[in-house]
């Protein structure tokens, strides 16, 4: 096998198996994404945008670096394209119209609902999404979300072909925006010359970025929201929060919560632990039931939230009791 084949086979099985590893993922319904099997909140939405970065940055330095190779060696589309134009104009299929055409029709209806259903695994949950497709789930958006990915990638395989290629891809346009005289020859060289070398660079900062923001992340999140403010009660104000602490782990979890600034003469009702499950969201309500002395004075609270792996992630809440 020559290096381009191994080549484009490796990016064509990357294609279909990223989702699936979540190796890169966004999960527009429980609104995480994934990153190197790790999952994330959409509050490290930074982490998500350093990714995008990464990757897009990676396909502008991959046209100044070598020239217009990726269309040839790594787009999936093209090698589909190039592939199934060689069968069915093999010397076999060339003077048999019928059956070339069948075959055509054939292996386009058998990648067209693959490559459906990975595209859509990059956005939804390929799990759930593959239930809802053999169960027939005619009630889910995702189920014809897929439907009509596989319509148009059977367009795309069977119709289109190296004709989006040449007319359409976006990122065929811009190979030839970017082309200049040191990129259409080509070259590792390239990487330290010119702007090539500024792309080497940027990637290299960026990259480094990215992989400490993953390695370094807590692996949950923490909000709180406001409930009750300013409530009186027997001679005293009640203020609650809802705290809610989100599991991104796929194994259960316990939460340690401790609590600095808190006066003593408040009555307080205060969770000291917290177990979430797997890839869920747990919630508690903090109570601060507040003296008459306190109030006309602002009061700022912090919570410290600690993971078994002693991870913390703080949260401030600022309380001004006020008569009403």
């Amino acid at each position: 096998m020559s290096k381009r084949m191994l080549l484009q086979a490796t990016i064509l099985i990357l294609f279909f198996i990223v989702p699936l590893l979540d190796i890169f993922r966004i999960d527009l319904v429980h609104l995480h994404f994934y990153v190197l099997t790790k999952s994330f909140s959409f509050n490290d939405g930074y982490i998500l945008l350093l990714t995008v970065l990464v990757l897009v940055f990676t396909f502008v330095s991959i046209s100044q670096w070598f020239g217009r190779q990726f269309c040839g060696w790594m787009c999936p589309h093209n090698t589909f394209s190039v592939y199934l134009t060689k069968i069915t104009n093999s010397k076999t299929l060339r003077n048999n119209a019928g059956l070339r055409n069948a075959i055509d029709i054939g292996l386009s209806l058998i990648f067209a609902p693959l490559i459906g259903f990975s595209m859509i695994a990059y956005f939804y949950s390929p799990k759930d999404l593959f239930e809802e497709i053999i169960t027939f789930d005619t009630g889910a958006w995702s189920f014809w979300a897929y439907i009509l990915a596989t319509v148009f990638f059977f367009v795309m395989i069977n119709r289109l072909r190296h004709s989006f290629c040449r007319s359409a891809c976006p990122y065929g346009m811009l190979q030839m925006i970017l082309s200049d005289k040191n990129s259409r020859t080509g070259g590792i060289k390239n990487m330290f010359r010119g702007a090539g070398l500024v792309l080497t660079l940027l990637m290299t900062v960026m990259t480094s970025i990215l992989l400490f923001s993953i390695f370094t992340n807590t692996g949950f999140a923490v909000s709180i929201g406001k409930n009750l403010q300013g409530v009186p009660a027997e001679n005293r104000i009640i203020y609650t929060y809802n705290l809610q602490i989100e599991n991104l782990k796929d194994k259960p979890a316990t939460f340690t919560l401790t609590y600095q600034n808190v006066p003593e003469s408040w009555d307080v009702i205060l969770p000291s632990r917290v177990k979430a499950e797997p890839n869920s969201v747990a919630s508690e309500t903090l109570l601060f039931r507040i003296d008459q002395g306190s109030i006309g004075k602002n009061t700022a609270i912090m919570i410290i939230i600690t993971n078994e792996e002693g991870k913390k992630i703080e949260r401030e809440i600022s309380i001004f009791p006020i008569k009403k």
